[in-house]
């Protein structure tokens, strides 16, 4: 663990050559793919309202619209209303007078957008595809630079109200639609678009805010602090017109400063005091209940974005053939799942963050240019200076974040591990060395962490050192100009604002600094986000690739439900190797029918689960096919055929709930009759009984307080309760002794008239009692039969595998012979 330096070499991940060399369009396209996980929270979904609200006299249910989504307009659905809506409130605007036309520039021009808005509407109506999309943006655009420029540039209430009705007339577009069905008027609104109403919220605070500054400024910099007379607008905002100077700003004149009118009396500036401070407290209490909301509401959101991505990673996780997760630690789909996953919804906020500071940047670099040209010049550079200075971190952030990751995956794939084989460490008395590698995995994991925050901690000390060198030296120019009352840049817009400082004064050099400063600080704020969005890169890439990969078994086009199996399942020269060149099954033919009991015997390596995996389509033959009543596998639904299927494997996984919840697992819902059944067959009933609330007894983890034999009673218990007309048992005694094998054996036969049972088994004592046995070797089929007729073939495979069992144990049955003669039939 390095004081100082890169500390050891991760001797997991190696990753210690060249920077990452992804472009920015590369990590642009790995930030895209989160969008369809976004999207539900952008589009919500339609409810339709009860018809007592619409009038027509019938109650309907809302919810039954909610299976309406987003794309559900054409089901008859339209907007055709909002048009004709926002033609008649932009004509309201000359009529009412709260937008006359024709009076000055910026009204006309106000007017002028609005009709353009309109027109936007009626497009709408006759475009689709791309062209709906563009017009769509173009219509919000101009919507949001229409209500600023109505708020900042133009003077008076009225017109911010008219373009308030404008807007609301186009949201409905979006928010509220009409269908005529059965001559009754039918309504839906849209809801659950957290993520336009989350940023709608994040634009009216950052427009509020900019206000609250704007104004606030110039009446305490100027006039209570220097006595200066108030601009006509604030002066009428405040209610107080005869503290107002001339105008500041009369069309077709020049501009001309407040410092050349009457100062203010001390008694003014007193009361203004008095103004500003009921203006601010009111200010800050319209924001109070947002700024609460707001951080909930973001984390409502994103919770629900990173529910969406979780459960899309699990349910391709769960696709995912056995090839895969043999190939891949347990671990490190852990950690791709729950915290890889949860970079999607650092992606939201990251961009919100951004659009954030890039708005408070790109404000604050247009104030300073429209004060002097050098100062946004100065502003702007410092965003180039980062840009290359981002090309040189980028890279090797996105290599170190990687390795971090993977080291850290590792280290919980070795927890992991280390916990699933805790038995084996105490019997071995391999604690210490267990410990030790999990201490280098975890030094491993540290480092890989340690080199990514070192990286962040020297790009944000660069990026400060090329702000604060760009801010004093703007400090300094601001200080000498205000010195000299030296007329500002823009004038004439600076005035249509309604400010004061037309020339450099105190108020001006207040407003630069503090717009320099949020200039400064935004690039900063960006720099920093744009390093840790390499981290998020990263960590998405290893998401989407659990995304990318393709399940080996998926569904035909066509796939039918599973019929009942009525006559027979038949392999056909089926073949299959799980890596090519080294088949695991040769030219295997056979059939079985129903009400038959088939034992799959053979040497260890033989193929004999791959068989089986092959019957539940884990995996699909190379060539030949597989057929269940004269219908080929691969044309059943996947999960139709894996329904009927029943397995009890040999690893009996049992799960930290009731004995009860744990036979029923496949089953929920299974009753409780059946629950019983099952346990009888199993032998089960005999020592549930025992336990301390019987059915109800909660198991330990992975079910340690029951012995082997009673763990794999249970295994098979829960594969009886299924109901399935095919069971595959793998190795289903050899946990038992010779008299509860001979009794499940008995139950399971009884139980599986005119069902196919499939044993995959070495006991001798298990295969006598299957009605065909089936013998193994290399992949191929040697001999297929009963035990009658496999007894009779001379040097058989099977008839040497039952002489020699004999042998070994009548040898271990002697007087004087090896321990083992007391374990009797058991194993």
């Amino acid at each position: 663990m390095p004081f100082w330096g890169r500390g050891e070499a991760l001797p997991q991940t190696g990753r210690e050559g060249e920077p990452d060399q992804r472009n920015l369009s590369a990590i642009a396209r790995i930030f895209a793919r989160t969008w369809p996980y976004l999207l539900p929270q952008v589009t919500g979904y339609w409810r339709e309202l009860p018809a007592k609200w619409v009038g027509n006299g019938e109650v309907r249910d809302a919810a039954q619209s909610d299976a309406c989504g987003p794309d559900a307009s054409s089901d008859g659905w339209s907007f055709r209303h909002v048009p004709p809506l926002v033609t008649v409130l932009t004509a309201m605007g000359p009529v009412t007078g709260w937008l006359p036309f024709g009076t000055d520039w910026s009204g006309d021009l106000l007017f002028a957008t609005t009709v353009l808005m309109a027109i936007l509407t009626w497009t709408l109506l006759f475009v689709k595809g791309r062209v709906y999309v563009g017009a769509s943006l173009t219509l919000a655009l101009v919507g949001t630079a229409a209500l600023l420029f109505a708020v900042f540039a133009v003077d008076g209430l009225d017109d911010n109200f008219h373009l308030g009705l404008v807007a609301l007339g186009c949201a409905c577009i979006w928010v509220l639609q009409y269908r005529i069905d059965g001559g009754r008027l039918r309504l839906r609104v849209r809801l659950g678009s957290h993520l336009v109403y989350y940023f709608a919220l994040v634009w009216a605070m950052t427009v509020l805010t900019m206000v609250i500054a704007l104004f606030s400024v110039d009446l305490i910099s100027q006039s209570i602090l220097q006595a200066e007379p108030l601009t006509p607008f604030l002066a009428d905002f405040i209610g107080r017109p005869e503290l107002a100077g001339e105008g500041v700003w009369v069309q077709g004149e020049s501009a001309t400063a407040n410092v050349d009118l009457e100062l203010l009396t001390t008694e003014q500036r007193h009361s203004l005091k008095w103004v500003y401070a009921v203006f601010m407290v009111v200010a800050w209490i319209a924001l109070i209940p947002s700024a609460m909301f707001l951080p909930y509401y973001y984390i409502f959101i994103m919770q629900r974005v990173n529910q969406d991505l979780r459960m899309a990673l699990l349910d391709r996780w769960h696709r995912l053939s056995i090839r895969y997760h043999s190939d891949h630690r347990v671990g490190d789909s852990v950690y791709r799942i729950y915290q890889d996953s949860a970079q999607v919804t650092a992606v939201i906020g990251t961009l919100t963050q951004a659009a954030q500071l890039l708005n408070t940047y790109v404000i604050g670099v247009a104030f300073l240019a429209a004060l002097d040209p050098i100062l946004g010049t100065m502003a702007a550079s410092v965003v180039v200076l980062a840009i290359l200075w981002g090309r040189w971190y980028s890279p090797r952030m996105r290599e170190s974040s990687l390795a971090a990751r993977e080291a850290n995956s590792d280290f919980t794939s070795r927890v992991q591990e280390s916990f699933a084989a805790l038995r084996i460490v105490k019997a071995y008395g391999a604690g210490e060395a267990e410990q030790e590698r999990l201490v280098g995995d975890s030094l491993s994991a540290f480092n890989a962490s340690y080199r990514v925050r070192s990286l962040m901690a020297i790009v944000g000390i660069v990026t400060f050192t090329l702000a604060a060198a760009a801010l004093l030296g703007a400090q300094f120019l601001m200080a000498v100009w205000a010195q000299g009352a030296r007329e500002v840049f823009a004038a004439v817009l600076v005035g249509l604002v309604g400010l004061s400082f037309m020339k450099w004064n105190l108020a001006a050099y207040n407003w630069a600094q503090d717009q320099l400063g949020a200039s400064s600080e935004s690039v900063r704020s960006l720099v920093d986000l744009w390093a840790q969005a390499q981290d998020m890169a990263m960590g998405l890439d290893r998401v989407f690739g659990i995304l990318d990969i393709e399940p080996d078994v998926e569904n035909h086009p066509d796939a039918i439900p599973m019929p009942p199996f009525e006559r027979e399942i038949r392999f056909d020269h089926v073949s299959f190797a799980y890596v090519e060149g080294r088949p695991i099954l040769r030219d295997v033919s056979f059939a079985v029918e129903p009400g038959t009991v088939t034992a799959i015997v053979g040497p260890t390596g033989s193929g004999k689960s791959s068989l089986m995996s092959l019957l539940a389509r884990l995996f699909d033959p190379d060539s030949g096919n597989i057929s269940m009543d004269d219908v080929d596998l691969r044309k059943l639904d996947v999960d139709s055929l894996r329904h009927n299927v029943s397995f009890a494997l040999q690893e009996n996984v049992l799960f930290g709930m009731s004995v009860r919840d744990n036979i029923r697992y496949v089953v929920p819902d299974a009753s409780d009759e059946a629950v019983h059944r099952a346990a009888s067959v199993a032998c089960v009933d005999e020592y549930i009984a025992g336990l301390p609330q019987g059915l109800d007894t909660v198991l330990s983890d992975r079910g340690g307080k029951l012995s082997t034999g009673q763990r794999q009673r249970l295994s098979i218990a829960r594969a009886v309760v299924k109901d399935a007309p095919i069971l595959i048992l793998d190795e289903p005694t050899a946990a038992l002794d010779a008299y509860t094998e001979h009794r499940v054996l008995e139950r399971l036969s009884e139980w599986g008239e005119g069902r196919a049972i499939f044993l995959i088994t070495h006991r001798i004592s298990t295969i006598r009692q299957a009605d065909r046995i089936l013998y193994l070797d290399q992949g191929e089929i040697v001999e297929y039969g009963s035990h009658d007729e496999l007894m009779g073939i001379k040097d058989g495979r099977y008839r040497n595998l039952v002489e020699t069992e004999a042998r070994l144990t009548g040898r271990f049955s002697e007087p004087g012979g090896p321990v083992l003669q007391s374990q009797g039939g058991g194993a």
